[in-house]
């Protein structure tokens, strides 16, 4: 017997030391990333597509999860010893061949997470305007690919700064009629300025990062003309029945529309808010008179606007209730951040032609021989119908910069004028 139990633990022993040592590899293994820039990070690879990688990468104690298109890396050198991939509370990182392609075992939840607008990791790459950078049609063209994908969350990641209000009732269209009745969806908020607020209102569940802020909602038209009158009046009901929807009392989104007072109680028994329209009703001052509400992370969750302050997608998942689930949705994640690229690539080729256009056409009425002036004015009409095409494929250039179907008419007399 004592020899057997001498057996045993030697086995122990040399199965512990085994398992330390593997710790130890594991640890010490890490895929890299080889960029154009010149940069190789060390990190892990969390989920990858056609065309994009999501890499973790550690700065000093804090992980950052950081996008990549894969025209900015030049190679990958990958951990072929990894460990596979868990779900549940240790980790619910799958790679993108076994997220996309292996169906989730009963109970398992299939989460997407997906960019309203750049997240502050893609460092001020391109912009957040709603209705050009960050498009409503693309939220609908993706569903196919969530519902291909078996997703069963989808996470609307939001970061934006506003944005055109003609696109406000196309994405609650879209969220409340093609989102909602096929997944759990929900908002994960790092930064929601005034359309990017308003947006995702229908949504019933609201999450943020730590450093998260919602507000405020001033409604703006023209050269930053605060709207008001009839135009005000409409947008306050539209908010009305977005409130409504989301299952949120509409006082909220009032003060954040206009300068209206707001204060809340919070029942101790029940946590139930009751919010009021003034500063002396409630016992928290939310808003005070004069000023047009903004809500940090930390008093959306006191007030119950928020369900939980989470920083990575694990706490996230896990703040929504779920221990065993996957990330899925890849397709539908590049599909939506490559529609964001590719808008905020004509949005800026938009702003570089419409200058040559309009120096060009200065320089035309300045010439006075008419050859010259007819070599002038058929670059112009190039740069013309270069914005042409720009408009067609996103009309709200109109509303961004004054253009529309009649402009172009104007435009176009204009160059006849020229050469006559």
């Amino acid at each position: 017997m004592p020899r057997i139990r001498n057996t045993i633990k030697s086995l122990m022993l040399a199965l512990v030391g085994a398992c330390t040592l593997l710790a130890a590899t594991t640890s010490a293994l890490a895929d890299k990333l080889h960029l154009k820039d010149g940069r190789v990070l060390e990190g892990e690879i969390i989920r990858e597509g056609e065309g994009f990688v999501y890499f973790k990468v550690k700065v000093g104690s804090i992980e950052q999860e950081q996008f990549f298109m894969t025209d900015q890396i030049v190679k990958i050198e990958r951990d072929t010893e990894a460990a596979p991939a868990k779900t549940g509370t240790e980790t619910a990182s799958k790679s993108s061949s076994s997220a996309s392609k292996a169906p989730a075992a009963d109970g398992v939840r299939r989460i997407a997470i997906m960019n309203f607008g750049p997240p502050s990791s893609w460092q001020n790459e391109i912009d957040t305007t709603v209705g050009i950078q960050i498009s409503a049609d693309a939220w609908k063209r993706a569903v196919p690919l969530l519902e291909k994908d078996g997703v069963t969350d989808v996470v609307v990641r939001i970061n934006s700064g506003g944005g055109l209000l003609l696109e406000l009732q196309r994405f609650m269209d879209v969220y409340e009629k093609e989102y909602k009745p096929k997944f759990r969806t929900v908002a994960w908020i790092e930064s929601a300025i005034s359309a990017a607020a308003m947006s995702p209102w229908v949504l019933e569940e609201f999450y943020f990062l730590p450093e998260g802020n919602i507000g405020a909602c001033t409604g703006f038209s023209g050269r930053l003309n605060a709207i008001k009158g009839p135009q005000l009046e409409m947008v306050l009901y539209q908010m009305e029945e977005a409130s409504r929807k989301g299952k949120k009392d509409p006082k909220i989104m009032r003060a954040m529309q206009i300068q209206e007072p707001l204060s809340a109680t919070i029942d101790e028994r029940t946590g139930q808010v009751t919010w009021f329209q003034d500063v002396t009703s409630g016992d928290h001052l939310v808003n005070p008179v004069g000023q047009v509400l903004t809500i940090t992370a930390n008093e959306a969750v006191k007030l119950k606007l928020g369900k939980a302050v989470v920083a990575t997608p694990d706490e996230l998942a896990r703040a929504m209730g779920y221990q065993e689930y996957v990330w899925a949705g890849n397709e539908a994640i590049a599909f939506v951040d490559k529609n964001m690229r590719d808008n905020d690539k004509a949005d800026k080729n938009w702003q570089v032609t419409a200058e040559k256009y309009q120096r060009t056409v200065g320089v035309a009425a300045q010439i006075q021989d008419r050859q010259r002036r007819g070599a002038e004015v058929g670059i112009a009409r190039r740069h013309l119908a270069e914005l042409k095409r720009l408009f067609s494929g996103n009309p709200n250039f109109a509303l961004m910069y004054g253009t529309d179907e009649e402009w172009f008419r104007e435009q176009e007399e204009l160059l006849k004028r020229l050469m006559r």
